[in-house]
């Protein structure tokens, strides 16, 4: 054998064994650099955020800043701020600072509210992120529900507490209708006789209306005062009359109608002056007694009130006051129909824009109105006003060929109005948003039981409690989170309600549970609609334990 040939047999096992060193030293230091980076799966995590979640500010800031751990992709960052309504106020592609960690968006001035941030960004590895979180501009009062615009919550009662005979509700309904109709009739009638170029005809059936509607309208507030008093007062005695009457915004409105209706039998002896000043004031009354008044901006929705009612009261009037004149004289009466139907054209249109307007203002959406009486009402009484555009046209189309209109067709408009008035009376006291109740979701398990309290369930601030029972073996839970998700809002990230533990006296205990409770209290429901609370329990031994219920507030 060859030197070179014996030295290589005999380095081949030292070269084996060097090269099984290499390895274990690569390995040694690949798992060590291992230990000092992050997971594989790690990805952005929002680490601080201007003005912080839950942060009350006494004026609104001028931008939201959001901060991550790490930077994130430049074309996948989005951030939207929706105001308690759940409308866009501030969104679109935010500025990018802080070596592209942070991110911010410049806001308009914001009025007194809840606002919603809800943020969705991609990590630099490409993993998405969202999330929300809410944060408060002042001290705002929770968005109008079921309970603020219950005229028996506005005097101190609750609704129900005293059971209702199907008779009272009969005559309360009944006083309702006829106050409207007195109503709209008297003041219609008013604005009419305001014009100086009637006919003597006109003006003569005008004022003998006049004279009966204030009468009849005297009577119909007495009833409807009397009846109105009788239902919020529930069964007590007088003297709780009184102090509706005194000492409530509710009752004050009654005692100002009362004396409009006193004043109702003088119109006849009235200028000119003095019977617009009345018609005008009774109508600001009644919007400022009605549903418009728990809505913001305030003004604006009673003045929207405002004028649907004059515009009613104009129709209404004016009908009337056609339908006496075509009883007496029918050539006289097909003059003044083109006069009127000059003016309930634009008394519909003012109807129906102030109604939409309303309706959008009352409603956080249009289905809403598949919710509760109030909006099945309003859908009859738009069909109604929809026939009646239809036979309006009709007489129209007469008077244009110089021919009358037919009895029956001004009879079947006359009838069209007093199925309207009938159901205005009964939809004003109806409430256009369904009632929220409490959320009580409970839940047992043989790995845990929960349970979730939220009250009183509005959008706006609640309190919240949540309760976990762990079987005393695992002890205490290392995370326990609480996500509140609004349903079919892709727009909106899930909010984390801040829990906080606290100290619980109810005797719920679980043999071989032990019992972990916190609670939170803020505006983390911030705007109407669905929504899931999906509960996250890490447990001592890391375990996940998940439970998720759904439920919705108006």
């Amino acid at each position: 054998m060859s030197k070179n040939g014996v030295t290589r047999a005999l380095s081949w096992p030292s070269w084996r064994s060097a090269a099984k060193s290499l390895i274990a030293i690569l390995a040694a230091a690949f798992l060590m650099l291992g230990a000092q980076l992050p997971p594989a799966d790690a990805h952005a995590e929002l680490v601080q955020t201007t003005p912080s979640a839950g942060e009350r500010l006494s004026s609104g800031p001028a931008a939201v800043e959001l901060a991550f751990n790490e930077r994130l992709d430049p074309g996948g960052a989005k951030l939207t701020v929706l105001n308690d309504a759940s409308r866009t106020v501030a969104g679109g592609t935010p500025e990018r600072f802080n070596e592209g960690k942070s991110l911010r968006l410049k806001l308009p001035q914001l009025e007194e509210g809840n606002y919603t941030v809800s943020y969705s960004v991609i990590s630099e590895d490409g993993h998405p992120v969202s999330g929300a979180f809410v944060f408060t501009v002042g001290n705002p009062p929770n968005p109008p529900d079921n309970a603020r615009l219950d005229p028996h919550a506005q005097v101190g009662h609750h609704h129900g507490g005293a059971a209702s005979s199907s008779d009272r509700n009969f005559l309360m309904y009944a006083g309702r209708i006829a106050y409207y109709a007195g109503l709209l009739l008297s003041v219609g009638l008013v604005f009419w006789s305001l014009f100086r170029n009637h006919a003597p005809a006109v003006r003569e059936a005008g004022e003998r209306a006049i004279s009966v509607a204030g009468k009849s309208l005297l009577l119909a507030v007495l009833v409807y005062v009397a009846f109105s008093l009788m239902d919020l007062a529930q069964g007590e005695p007088l003297s709780e009359w009184l102090r509706i009457l005194k000492e409530t915004t509710i009752g004050r409105l009654y005692v100002a109608e009362l004396l409009l209706g006193l004043a109702a039998p003088l119109l006849p002896s009235l200028g000119r002056v003095a019977r617009a000043f009345w018609a005008v004031v009774f109508l600001a009354i009644e919007s400022w007694s009605g549903h418009a008044v728990s809505f913001s901006p305030k003004a604006y929705a009673i003045a929207l009130d405002f004028v649907h009612l004059a515009a009613a009261a104009l129709w209404a009037g004016g009908l009337l006051l056609l339908f006496l004149v075509w009883l007496k004289e029918r050539p006289e009466a097909g003059r003044f129909a083109l006069r009127f139907s000059q003016w309930a054209l634009a008394a519909f249109l003012a109807l129906w824009v102030t109604g939409v307007l309303s309706v959008l203002l009352f409603l956080p959406s249009p289905a809403y109105l598949t919710y509760t009486p109030w909006g099945t009402w309003l859908l009859v009484k738009a069909g109604l006003t929809v026939l009646v555009v239809a036979a309006a046209i009709l007489i129209r189309l007469r008077l244009r060929r110089g021919e009358l209109p037919r009895g029956a067709m001004i009879k079947a408009d006359f009838g069209l109005m007093a199925a309207i008035v009938f159901v205005v009376g009964i939809l004003t006291y109806q409430t256009p948003l369904p009632p929220n109740k409490p959320i009580y979701y409970h839940q047992m398990g043989t790995d845990m039981h929960m349970t979730l309290r939220v009250t009183p369930n509005v959008p706006g601030i609640n309190d919240i409690v949540l309760k976990v029972w762990l079987p005393e073996k695992d002890g205490e839970p290392k995370q326990v989170r609480l996500l509140l998700i609004p349903q079919g809002r892709e727009d909106v990230g899930s909010i984390a309600v801040p829990l906080q533990p606290y100290q619980d006296e109810e005797i719920d205990d679980f043999p071989d549970f032990a019992k972990y409770t916190y609670e939170a209290k803020g505006p983390y429901l911030p705007f109407a609609g669905k929504w899931t609370a999906r509960i996250l329990v890490t447990d001592a031994n890391g375990n996940e334990l998940e439970r998720e219920t759904s439920f919705r507030n108006y």
